[in-house]
C-alpha cells in the first residue's frame, strides 16, 4: 500500500514540465537549508575536505546550492519513472564523444563504463539502456519489496540491475566478454579488502578495485561518463571520456589515481551536483583521525 502512495506524486512529478519541476526545487532547497538536518554536518564536511581553498561564505554558498541541486535529483524522479523514451530522447544531449561509445559497443571487445555520484546517474543509466545492451552494478536495500521499488524503473527500457556481492563479478565478467556493455560508480565505497587507499581530492579514500579488475580480466574499453544536469530545464548533457591505458596497470593504485582524479575535474565542472551527502571518506587509512563526528 504505500509503494502505491509513493508512486502517485512520481507519476504526478512526470507529467509536470522539467523546467517547473526545477523552479520547484529552488525554494524546496533553500527550506532545507534551514531545517535541522544530520546531513547538513556531512556536507559540510565534505565541502571543507575536498574545497580547502573556498572560504566560509562561499562553502556556505555551495552548501546551499547542492540542497537545490539535490531537491532536482529527487524531483527528477518522475522523469525517472514515467517518461517515454521519446520524451527522454528530447531531454537528453550527447557530447562529442558519443561516437567513441558507440564504436566500443560494436567492437565486440567489451565496454564497461564508469560513472559517479555526479548529475543525474539514474537518468544516465536509463538512457544508455535505451542505446546499449546494459547490465549495472548497484547496492541493494535489505528489503526486498524496497527493492523491487527502486529496481523497477531502472530496468523499464531493457537494462538490467546487478546487486553487488560475490555472483555480480560473474555476471559482469561474463557480461563484458560477450561484448555487451557494463555500468560503476566510480565512488562507491568498498568493504576493507576489496579496495585500496587513492588521493581523492588531495585525500586518502577507499576506492573499489572492481574496474581495474575487470579492465585486466576483459579487456575492455573503459569510458568514464557523468550526466549533466542543464540549466533552465533543459534536461541533461550526457559526457564521455576514454580512460586511459593505465586503468588495466597491474599496480591498482597506478590504475585508479587517474579514475578518481577524472571525476574531480567533472565535480569541478558541476560542484553543486554532486552527492555531497555521501561519507566518502568514513573509511581511514591505519590511524588516521575520523573525519565526520
Amino acid at each position: 500500500m504505500m509503494q502505491y502512495l509513493v508512486r502517485l506524486p512520481i507519476a504526478l512529478l512526470g507529467l509536470l514540465p522539467l523546467r517547473f519541476v526545477h523552479a520547484l526545487a529552488v525554494p524546496l532547497g533553500g527550506l532545507l537549508y534551514y531545517l535541522p538536518w544530520s546531513k547538513h554536518r556531512i556536507i559540510a564536511t565534505n565541502l571543507g575536505v575536498c574545497f580547502p581553498d573556498l572560504d566560509r561564505r562561499q562553502r556556505k554558498s555551495l552548501h546551499r546550492a547542492h540542497l537545490v541541486e539535490l531537491m532536482r535529483l529527487v524531483l527528477e524522479a518522475g522523469a525517472m519513472w514515467g517518461w517515454s523514451k521519446a520524451r527522454l530522447d528530447r531531454h537528453v544531449m550527447l557530447d562529442e564523444s558519443w561516437d567513441r561509445v558507440a564504436s566500443a559497443s560494436e567492437s565486440g571487445k567489451g565496454l564497461l563504463l564508469v560513472g559517479g555520484h555526479l548529475g543525474n546517474w539514474e537518468i544516465l543509466n536509463l538512457y544508455l539502456s535505451t542505446r546499449l545492451p546494459m547490465v549495472t552494478l548497484y547496492r541493494a536495500p535489505e528489503s526486498r519489496a524496497l527493492d523491487r521499488f527502486i529496481t523497477w524503473p531502472r530496468q523499464r527500457f531493457g537494462g538490467r540491475m546487478v546487486a553487488s556481492g560475490s555472483p555480480a563479478l560473474r555476471h559482469l565478467l561474463s557480461q563484458l566478454r560477450s561484448g555487451r556493455a557494463a555500468g560503476i560508480a566510480a565512488d562507491i565505497q568498498p568493504k576493507k579488502g576489496e579496495g585500496v587507499f587513492v588521493d581523492f581530492f588531495a585525500t586518502p579514500a577507499l576506492t573499489m578495485t572492481l574496474v581495474q579488475r575487470l579492465a585486466r580480466k576483459t579487456s575492455c574499453q573503459v569510458i568514464f561518463t557523468w550526466a549533466e544536469r542543464l540549466p533552465h530545464g533543459r534536461g541533461w548533457k550526457l559526457h564521455f571520456s576514454p580512460a586511459d591505458e593505465h586503468i588495466a596497470d597491474p599496480d591498482p593504485m597506478v590504475a585508479l589515481t587517474g579514475m578518481n582524479r577524472w571525476l574531480e575535474q567533472a565535480i569541478k565542472t558541476a560542484p553543486a551536483q554532486y552527492l555531497w551527502i555521501y561519507k566518502r571518506f568514513s573509511r581511514r587509512p591505519e590511524g588516521e583521525p575520523k573525519l565526520y563526528s
